[in-house]
């Protein structure tokens, strides 16, 4: 069997039969011009020419000196086979027992007529493999049919095995497949959502259906693919990365569109994160080290001056050292964050209050611990427990800073709240954090402690809130609850 990838003709090699009827080659070429026929006039003519790249053979059952069952068991030990098409005659309604008993590739009743040509074209074109498949290697198949069939299989295989959002959609944009392997991270979970909807039909939430549904049209109607666009759901805070294309057949014409998705919030976020890192750092080292050569200019032009100018200089280098730690602690999570799994959070916080109240002997740290409060989270989070209690210590004005943390189960899910007795996170950072205004527009920064906390808990796919208290800040933690073992 040749394989063709250029759209050259198929090469079909017809063995004369014995009977009284006879399809010219002509009507063959007639009914599929793509078919270059040939003419073998005995068994042992088509058995020497079959090596030819020869796509099929078209025989009748009894052909001079043999049959066409002789012609298909003759096979070859270098290459594959070509396909055999048996045509036998229709005129009293009987057929060999070999018709059916036999591996042919398909068995067609004709006449000499052009009806009976037209369905021996037919047949020769379905068992050959379309010019226009992909290029295989290693894999021979005797006849388009098992092509087919591996390619059905690998559809398949596909769609229900490779953990990505792959669809098929009708030429209206409606879902007509949609992948079935288990995949967490996308609009819907379950593939049977999906199905026979469009995306203004709620697949996509409202405000953000109306461009893909377009794309989705523009594809079908102008056959222009769309390749990695980037699509935001504001809704819902994500990223994917979109692939579309035109689907088609040669007897139906355009039926749609085949599209995959995949979901790029985790890399889209650690861009911004990178891009607020740089900054911060970049601001706070500015900051830092303006003072350091402020004071230490002042001090050569001064040799006597007061030591308020020295604590000056080592406040900000101690500064500079803390905030260097906390960028290693940032590059940490952002390049090695570890896979989430339950982890007892009561423990957690507990083991972070008693560290920080020795750190802090003057601070009074209050906790309030539900037992048994387990939460899909990272061996980070107690960075950002950690960050939470320090930031309302650091920060606090009273010369005794109070703390209240909460650990419990609120609605379903695990919460952990700090409230403190700080001014006001101001309002920018806030809307920075949380993704209402952009890096480039943040100015300055308490400090990257809350950057921490907020990456480590949205890697676990929790959340961060911001309130204000009596007396201070309220920043709550919400993440999914997990049992042990699963």
């Amino acid at each position: 069997m040749s394989s063709s990838s250029g759209g050259s003709d198929q090469r079909i090699l017809y063995v004369q039969p014995k009977q009284d009827w006879t399809i010219h080659p002509d009507q063959l070429r007639h009914q599929r011009p793509a078919l270059s026929v040939e003419v073998a006039e005995t068994l042992s003519e088509a058995l020497a020419r079959r090596d030819e790249s020869i796509d099929c053979l078209v025989a009748g059952f009894e052909i001079s000196g043999g049959t066409a069952v002789e012609l298909l068991d003759q096979s070859t030990t270098d290459r594959p086979d070509p396909p055999v098409v048996l045509a036998v005659a229709a005129s009293d309604g009987t057929v060999p027992v070999e018709a059916v008993s036999e591996p042919f590739a398909d068995v067609v009743p004709v006449t000499d007529s052009d009806e009976s040509a037209a369905e021996l074209a037919g047949a020769v074109a379905a068992v050959i493999p379309e010019t226009n498949d992909p290029e295989i290697a290693g894999v021979p198949f005797p006849d388009a049919r098992s092509m087919n069939d591996w390619k059905a299989t690998l559809f398949d295989q596909f769609f229900t095995g490779i953990p990505q959002h792959m669809f098929v959609k009708d030429e209206c944009g409606r879902h007509v497949v949609v992948s079935e392997s288990a995949i967490s991270h996308r609009i819907h979970r379950r593939s049977d959502e999906y199905l026979g909807r469009r995306d203004i039909d709620g697949v996509v939430p409202d405000a953000e259906a109306r461009e893909p549904y377009e794309d989705d049209i523009s594809v079908i109607e102008t056959g222009e693919p769309i390749h990695n666009k980037e699509e935001y759901y504001a809704e819902s805070g994500r990223w994917f990365l979109t692939s579309k294309d035109r689907w088609e057949d040669e007897t139906r014409g355009t039926r749609g569109l085949l599209g995959v998705a995949q979901e790029i919030t985790d890399r889209k976020e650690r861009e911004r994160q990178l891009r607020i890192v740089t900054h911060l750092v970049r601001h706070n080292l500015r900051n830092q080290l303006n003072v350091i050569s402020g004071r230490a200019e002042y001090l050569i032009d001064n040799p006597g001056a007061a030591p308020e100018a020295g604590q000056c200089i080592l406040d900000a280098a101690l500064g500079l050292i803390e905030q260097l730690d906390k960028q290693q602690t940032i590059l940490k999570i952002m390049v090695g964050e570890p896979e989430v799994r339950p982890v007892d959070l009561g423990e957690v916080v507990r083991s972070e209050v008693e560290a920080l109240s020795r750190q802090y002997p003057a601070a009074s740290i209050e906790a309030d611990i539900e037992d048994g409060v387990v939460g899909s989270a990272t061996d980070n989070v107690n960075h950002a427990i950690t960050e939470l209690l320090e930031n309302a210590i650091s920060h606090s004005s009273r010369s005794t800073p109070h703390v209240d943390v909460s650990v419990r189960i609120v609605d379903g899910e695990a919460r952990i709240r700090v409230v403190d007795e700080c001014p006001a996170i101001p309002e920018f950072e806030v809307e920075v954090l949380t993704g209402q205004r952009t890096v480039d527009q943040l100015s300055h920064s308490t400090g990257l402690g809350l950057w921490i906390t907020q990456w480590v808990v949205t890697h676990a796919d929790g959340a961060v809130s911001f309130d204000r208290a009596t007396d201070g800040n309220a920043v709550t933690v919400t993440i999914p609850t997990a049992e042990w073992g699963g």
